[in-house]
């Protein structure tokens, strides 16, 4: 279910992604906040994480769904990468 909508945009460092899950390991989250500037892929600790009202959330319940985001995000970047075999053509959305 998508619950509103919203934009994220990735590739100038400035959102921490932080992995978290249930104390009873029933439901994982993606937290997306924005911050300062900071090195693509640098790693912030989980125990180091704060709460904001600005966060946007990437909730699973199954990790099957982990998998199909993950094999979707390789064969977007193999698309970034030049790899536009499978490309719908002329389909675009303004972003």
């Amino acid at each position: 279910m998508i619950k509103g909508k919203s934009k994220v945009e990735f590739g100038t460092g400035d959102i921490l992604i932080t992995p978290l899950v249930k104390e009873d390991l029933t439901k994982g989250c993606l937290v997306l906040q924005n911050k300062c500037n900071r090195v693509i892929g640098e790693y912030s600790p989980t125990k180091d994480f704060e709460k904001s009202e600005s966060d946007t959330l990437i909730t699973f319940t199954k990790t099957e769904s982990i998998d199909v985001l993950i094999e979707r995000l390789e064969k977007l970047k193999l698309m970034m990468n030049g790899d536009v075999e499978e490309c719908r053509a002329g389909f675009e959305y303004e972003f």
